[in-house]
């Protein structure tokens, strides 16, 4: 639901983005990462989880759903929220200089924060997103037998360290809401982060990490996405990748 709001306007938060952050070229196919702050137990959510269903298949987005767990009291425990998602909105809504949190929340690249159910803005935030001016770079996930290989291309000019974050999500859900404010409502869910974690710093050298595939598969996952932060994990999204788990070994979703 949305509370204790603090007007920030988009193109104020936008211009803070190229005051800090350096300038090169612009790659027409870098992601765009969407994340979307939301709740089984919110009723102004399901039109937002609508919304980031509607764009996951769009080119050139990644999508995410972050499950949090404040509107729990409610008489509902959302069935995929874990505390680390709400504190990775706080850490958001601190840099944007919010007085608090709420759902439902998108953030677009790490930079630009909208109400989840407006379609106006999303698609002004999207615009604004696509155009900022920063470093972009491409990691590169590929599949080694029951390992993920994640690589990541010398770069120089990083600016601030980079947070290499390692995301296990499930594609599609279905879930049957019986107690709360969407009681009764059986509501779908895509791209639900079921785990996710800061694997490293990168100061920009050529790397490889090696990432085990079953750890997405033990926490109910189907694909995995590496996300390039700035911030200490928090600030702008560099670059990102995505690729389903799904491998010739037998350990497939």
């Amino acid at each position: 639901m949305v509370k204790h709001l603090v007007s920030v306007s988009i193109s104020f938060v936008f211009a803070l983005v190229l005051a800090a952050t350096p300038s090169v070229a612009q790659d027409e196919e870098r992601l765009t990462v969407i994340e979307l702050f939301t709740s089984q137990g919110c009723s102004s959510c399901p039109p937002a989880d609508a919304a980031l269903r509607s764009m996951r298949d769009r080119p050139n987005i990644l999508t995410l759903s972050w499950a949090v767990d404040y509107w729990d009291r409610l008489g509902w425990e959302d069935t995929f929220a874990l505390p680390n998602h709400m504190k990775r909105q706080t850490a958001y809504n601190k840099r944007f200089g919010r007085g608090g949190i709420y759902t439902p929340q998108m953030v677009f690249d790490g930079i630009i924060q909208a109400i989840g159910s407006q379609h106006s803005a999303i698609k002004e935030s999207i615009e604004l997103a696509k155009a900022a001016d920063h470093i972009d770079v491409t990691p590169v996930l590929d599949h080694q037998g029951d390992k993920i290989a994640l690589a990541l291309p010398s770069t120089e000019d990083l600016g601030d360290m980079v947070s290499i974050r390692i995301v296990w999500y499930l594609r599609d859900a279905e879930v049957d809401i019986s107690r709360g404010e969407n009681e009764g409502r059986r509501l779908h869910y895509t791209n639900v982060v079921r785990g996710s974690d800061v694997v490293m710093d990168w100061k920009g050298n050529n790397e490889t990490i090696e990432l085990d595939l079953e750890t997405g598969l033990a926490a109910g996952a189907d694909h995995v996405a590496v996300l390039l932060q700035q911030g200490y994990g928090h600030g702008p999204i560099i670059g990102a990748a995505t690729m389903p788990l799904t491998v010739s070994t037998g350990l497939s979703r």
